[in-house]
C-alpha cells in the first residue's frame, strides 16, 4: 500500500488503496462495494464497505482509511532502519499501518473460526474512508447508519506515541455566527447605528470564558470577518466560526445551552430606535464524543493484558483530544475503541515512521481481543 502514492486529492491513488484492501479482505469471504460521496463538490474517491455476515445482523464495525496527507514525492522512498525496527514512508503509521494491523487481525480471527467449521456470530463490517484527513467529508451521514446496527466500534488510526490505545475522544461543534447590525457613516452617525463587529466582540469574550479545561470543555473562535474594508463606516454584519470541544454527550447539551445564549443575545442596540443586532447561526459539523463505559472498560483491561504479555511491556488506554471518523459512529449503547493500529509517530510529517513489530504484535492482540469480545457481547445482544 505504500507503494502507492494516496493524497486525498488524489482520487485515483486511493482508489488503488482501496482496491488493495478490499482484494485481501475478499480472500477472507468478505463482500465488497463503494458508497460515492453524496458531496459532489468534494471530489472524493469512493468509500469502502466491506461486509463478511454473521448469525446476527448486529455488526461490529472497523474503521480506518487509505488517504495520507503527504505523498513519496515528500516523504521519500520506503527505507527502513538499519536495524530493521522502524521505516519511512507515506502514510505508514497513518494509516496504512493500521489499515495492515486489521486485515491481519481479521485474517487471524477468521481463519480460526473457519478451522472449527463456523463463521462470526456478529456481521463484521470494515469500512475504509477516502478522505479522512479532509474529516471525511460528506461521509458523516453514512458513519451515523453504521452506528445503528453496531455493537462495538472499532478504530485503526495509528496508537498513542507511547503505544497506549484511544479510550475515548472528545467530541465537537462547529457553530457559523452571523451578526447583523446596522451601517451606517462612523462620524455623522446619531445612533441609529448598531455596531455588528462590537457585538460580536462582546460575544467572544463570553464564550472564551466557557472553556474549562479539567471538564475537557474547549471552546475557540477560529476565524472573524467583520464590515467592510473602511475605517469610517460603521460594522454592518458580522461572522465568526466557532468550535466548542466536550468529553460526553451530557457535557454537549449543557455547554450548547450555554454557547445558544450568548449568541443569540442581542448586545448593541440603536440609541434612537431601540433596535437591536440580530445574531444567528448554523451548525457546520456535529460530532458526537465517545467515552470509556464500564461495558468498554472490561474489554479494555482484557486488551490491555493481552498486549502486555505479547509487547512485554505494560500499555496504557488514554483520552484523546481530537475526533475522528470513530466518533460518528458514537451513539448511546454502543462501546467505540480508537487508536488499535500499530506504533510510530511524526504524523503529518516527512520523517513519519512505523515501528514495524507493532504491526504483528497489535494484529495478534487484536484477533484474541475480537473472539473475547465476541463471547462478552452475545450475552448481552
Amino acid at each position: 500500500m505504500i507503494a502507492v502514492d494516496s493524497l486525498t486529492k488524489d482520487v485515483t491513488g486511493v482508489a488503488k488503496v482501496q482496491q488493495i484492501v478490499a482484494r485481501e479482505l475478499g480472500a477472507l469471504g468478505f463482500v465488497s462495494h463503494y458508497e460515492k460521496n453524496p458531496d459532489e463538490r468534494i471530489g472524493s474517491a469512493d468509500l469502502l464497505v466491506s461486509t463478511l455476515k454473521g448469525q446476527t445482523a448486529r455488526t461490529i464495525t472497523f474503521v480506518s482509511h487509505a488517504d495520507t496527507v503527504l505523498d513519496s514525492e515528500n516523504v521519500g522512498s520506503y527505507r527502513k532502519s538499519t536495524d530493521g525496527s522502524t521505516a519511512i514512508g507515506s502514510g505508514a503509521i497513518d494509516n496504512k499501518g493500521g489499515l495492515a494491523v486489521a486485515i491481519a487481525g481479521l485474517k487471524n480471527y477468521v481463519d480460526a473460526l473457519n478451522e472449527q467449521n463456523q463463521r462470526p456470530h456478529f456481521t463484521l463490517k470494515f469500512v475504509s474512508s477516502p478522505n479522512e484527513e479532509g474529516g471525511s467529508t460528506g461521509f458523516h451521514p453514512f458513519f451515523r447508519s453504521c452506528a445503528e446496527d453496531s455493537v462495538l466500534v472499532l478504530g485503526f488510526e495509528p496508537a498513542l506515541d507511547n503505544g497506549s490505545i484511544i479510550e475515548s475522544r472528545r467530541g465537537n461543534r462547529w457553530y457559523q455566527l452571523t451578526v447583523k447590525g446596522q451601517e451606517a457613516h462612523a462620524g455623522r452617525c446619531k445612533g441609529e447605528q448598531i455596531n455588528a463587529a462590537h457585538d460580536l466582540a462582546i460575544k467572544i469574550a463570553k464564550l472564551h470564558k466557557l472553556t474549562d479545561v479539567k471538564a475537557g470543555l474547549a471552546v475557540n473562535v477560529g476565524q472573524i470577518v467583520a464590515g467592510r474594508d473602511r475605517f469610517n463606516v460603521v460594522c454592518g454584519e458580522a461572522h465568526a466560526k466557532i468550535d466548542a470541544r466536550f468529553a460526553s454527550f451530557e457535557a454537549r447539551d449543557k455547554l450548547h445551552g450555554k454557547i445558544e445564549r450568548i449568541l443569540l443575545t442581542p448586545r448593541v442596540f440603536s440609541t434612537i430606535t431601540d433596535r437591536a443586532s440580530e445574531s444567528s447561526f448554523t451548525i457546520e459539523d456535529d460530532c458526537p464524543p465517545f467515552s470509556a463505559t464500564s461495558a468498554s472498560r472490561a474489554l479494555l483491561k482484557f486488551y490491555l493484558k493481552t498486549i502486555d504479555k505479547i509487547e512485554g511491556r505494560p500499555v496504557l488506554a488514554e483520552k484523546a483530544g481530537g475526533a475522528g471518523d470513530v466518533n460518528y459512529m458514537s451513539r448511546k449503547g454502543v462501546i467505540v475503541l480508537d487508536g488499535l493500529g500499530p506504533i510510530g509517530g511524526k504524523m503529518h510529517t516527512t520523517e513519519e515512521f512505523i515501528y514495524l513489530p507493532s504491526l504483528s504484535t497489535r494484529a495478534v492482540a487484536l484477533s484474541a481481543f475480537l473472539d473475547r469480545a465476541t463471547r462478552e457481547l452475545r450475552k448481552k445482544n
